[in-house]
């Protein structure tokens, strides 16, 4: 058998550490917990290789996309967890979850996991041949499940942590919704007008023989200036897209833009209370599920869809990989309020860290709510009154010169 180097907290928070022989990883860890132990790392000690290796190593890639929708999984895990809490032998649960499902992908897949699991495989193992369809976030929360026997309520864990997060995701894409799809229209009405309209105009005034008002004028230039460019910008539109598409994806493009989006007004600090809320609701879902410190560190800092978040957790990483706090390189950070900090630091002193984040995740996400809502009624009376303003603008603008020959001509 193996050994495991280990590393822990006790209820006091002090650092306890050590190596153990075990059949695998969840032994060490069902062990630990037996001990009530707070788990940061286990590791496998490979003597051949002089090194350690992770039993937690996660690949470097971000989580692939899912075809499957998070409502899906989110109703599969709950339903799953009610027939496991029942008595409902596993194979048997998934058997019946197969037929109800709508999603195909999904349904293809618990096929497999079936066959699988009839296999000899785990669960875990099982959904871990799935990655389009189960993140790492997921796999890992139901192999802790298995390990400790508490698989239904891990599966009620995982339910309620999609659940909230598809909620709030709901709230912002529809409150921000109308706002984006008004500017939108109006955008191209002006666009339309500037560009088709105002040439017509423009013919028309030069027969006038008079010179044209300044705003008049601007708006003349404006629309020679959008006519000569507009072909060139429309075939040049793909190739611009895909250089953004490329750059984005890159380490530093993402850092530029996801550092762009946090000093935004106002959206900058809804962007941040987002990934604060995806970070302490992850996080907190898997140290209540029993997966080690390091290791739900290493999963929650892919979902947090902030770069510059995700560099500040890599060193709170290192920092707990060294048997320190969270709360303190969270305060150095500079990103995250004295709040969360403060909270993160009562829940390591008084063992109770994943109900302090818990905490945190619902305040964060019922400030979002709050601000979205606030954006809502702001953002729509606002851009009704700038569109209204440009439009008008547009409108005097090009009767101005009519006005004014009439106005001469009854003189």
């Amino acid at each position: 058998m193996p050994d495991f180097l280990y590393k822990a907290r006790d209820q006091e928070g002090n650092l306890v550490q050590g190596t153990m022989i075990a059949e695998g990883q969840n032994e060490v860890i069902e062990i630990l917990q037996r001990r009530s132990l707070l788990i940061t790392s286990v590791e496998q000690i490979v003597v051949r290789q002089k090194t350690i290796k992770s039993s937690f190593q996660i690949s470097q890639k971000a989580m692939l996309s899912r075809r499957v929708k998070n409502d899906d999984l989110c109703i599969f895990a709950r339903q799953l967890g009610t027939l496991l809490n029942a008595g409902v032998p596993l194979l048997r649960s998934l058997a019946v979850l197969a037929r109800q499902i709508s999603s195909a992908p999904l349904r293809d897949a618990i096929d497999k996991i079936k066959e699988d699991i009839q296999s000899g495989s785990t669960l875990r193992d099982a959904l871990d041949k799935h990655p389009k369809v189960f993140s790492k976030f997921w796999v890992n929360l139901v192999g802790t499940g298995e390990a400790s026997g508490q698989l239904p309520s891990v599966l009620e864990q995982i339910a309620q942590y999609f659940e909230s997060s598809g909620e709030l995701q709901r709230k912002v894409v529809s409150a921000l919704m109308y706002p984006a799809i008004l500017m939108t229209v109006c955008t191209g009405a002006i666009l339309v007008f500037v560009i088709k309209i105002v040439p017509v105009f423009a013919e028309m005034f030069s027969g006038f023989g008079s010179e044209l008002p300044p705003i008049t004028q601007l708006v003349v230039d404006l629309s020679n200036i959008l006519r000569a460019v507009a072909l060139p910008v429309i075939l040049l539109l793909p190739l611009i897209i895909f250089l953004l598409v490329r750059i984005l994806k890159t380490e530093t493009g993402r850092l530029y833009f996801d550092r762009f989006r946090l000093s935004l007004p106002i959206f900058g600090t809804l962007f941040r209370h987002i990934a604060i809320a995806n970070f302490t609701r992850g996080l907190g879902t898997m140290i209540s599920s029993g997966v080690p410190i390091l290791y739900a560190l290493e999963i929650v800092t892919k979902t947090v869809g902030n770069k510059v978040v995700e560099d500040a957790l890599e060193v709170v990483k290192d920092s707990v990989r060294d048997g320190k706090s969270i709360a303190e390189p969270l305060e150095q950070s500079g990103i995250f309020p004295p709040m969360v900090v403060l909270m993160v630091n009562v829940g390591e002193e008084t063992g109770e860290l994943s109900d302090m984040l818990k905490h945190v995740a619902v305040f964060y996400e019922e400030r979002i709510a709050m601000v979205v809502d606030r954006l809502s009624l702001l953002l729509e009376p606002f851009m009704l009154v700038f569109m209204g303003a440009v439009v008008g603008f547009l409108v005097i603008a090009m009767f101005l010169p009519i006005f004014k020959l009439a106005t001469s001509v009854k003189m």
